[in-house]
């Protein structure tokens, strides 16, 4: 009877996990995504671990708000084209540039973002996670919960 009172709780988890995300349709990847690169500045400073280096410390924190500075700067706009196109618009600095690209569906209902110029996506593919598309890594299926892209219609 005791493994019944656990199993339940444990199927419970399981089917909330994958209700989470989802397979990705070419419906839903109608209208303009924004990609958003969200970085967990607390957790990086946490994980210099070593008190007594302030030198360390403080260069991370640096570097941290340098590149949250350049993130602040950056635009990057998805676009799914009919016939599997990608048009990628970036606005740095003032400046815009457009890249194509391709874009497929693979038979587990994984976006799979193929390689441009500016990204590379050997590595990565994206699900769905109620209306956001997460980043993922093919390696060790890892969740990229800092990178995902939310549609803007």
């Amino acid at each position: 009877m005791k493994k019944f009172f656990i199993l339940i709780p444990m199927l419970l988890l399981m089917l909330s996990v994958s209700a989470q995300t989802k397979k990705v349709k070419e419906k839903d990847l109608k209208g303009v995504w924004k990609l958003v690169i969200d970085i967990d500045k607390e957790e990086i400073v946490d994980e210099i671990d070593d008190e007594d280096n302030v030198f360390a410390r403080l260069m991370v924190k640096s570097a941290i708000g340098f590149v949250d500075g350049i993130l602040e700067e950056l635009d990057i706009r998805f676009e799914f084209e009919p016939n599997n196109r990608l048009k990628v618009t970036v606005n740095a600095f003032g400046d815009e540039e457009v890249e194509y690209s391709n874009w497929h569906i693979n038979k587990n209902g994984e976006l799979i973002i193929e390689d441009s110029d500016s990204y590379d996506s050997d590595e990565d593919y994206w699900l769905l996670e109620g209306d956001v598309l997460v980043a993922y890594d093919k390696d060790d299926d890892t969740h990229k919960s800092s990178v995902y892209l939310v549609n803007m219609e």
